[in-house]
């Protein structure tokens, strides 16, 4: 069982997750205005990324799995490479016309509805968690607030 400070330690760790997701927009629309072209801007950044997180593997002396484990994961795993891929060009393109604000809260909105979805239904082989009336008030007013700012 986690402890106090774990959880605090990774709510922080969350936070500051949350402001560099903020950041991801904006630097990539302008790595696509300096670059010309938004998929050739997704394509560098992935590459940095796959070299980043290949050093860390390396350094850290992570085991590489075995071609069983690899054959035996359900085939919807792989789509998160994808979703990340959309998410970066959803980005380049929304934030500079939306905004980072706005645009950050209308992923938020959609992180929000999917997760109590996905709670609710217990996907991706996830624990059962039904959705109440107390989860469904903190999604409108999460969804009022992303409003509220949006117009402003």
């Amino acid at each position: 069982m986690p402890t106090g400070w774990l959880i605090g330690g990774l709510m922080v760790a969350a936070i500051l997750g949350g402001a560099l997701i903020a950041a991801q927009g904006p630097i990539y629309a302008r790595m696509a205005v300096g670059l010309g072209n938004p998929i050739i801007a997704t394509l560098i950044a992935f590459l940095i990324a796959t070299c980043a997180i290949s050093l860390v593997a390396i350094l850290t002396r992570v085991p590489m799995p075995d071609v069983q484990a690899v054959r035996t994961m359900p085939p919807w795993v792989w789509l998160g490479a994808l979703i990340g891929v959309y998410q970066v060009l959803v980005s380049i393109f929304a934030v500079p016309r939306l905004g980072v604000a706005p645009f950050i809260l209308v992923v938020i909105v959609g992180q929000i509805c999917a997760s109590l979805l996905y709670d609710h239904f217990g996907l991706f082989d996830h624990k059962i968690r039904p959705v109440n009336v107390q989860a469904m008030l903190g999604a409108t007013l999460v969804f009022i607030g992303a409003l509220l700012v949006i117009w402003r």
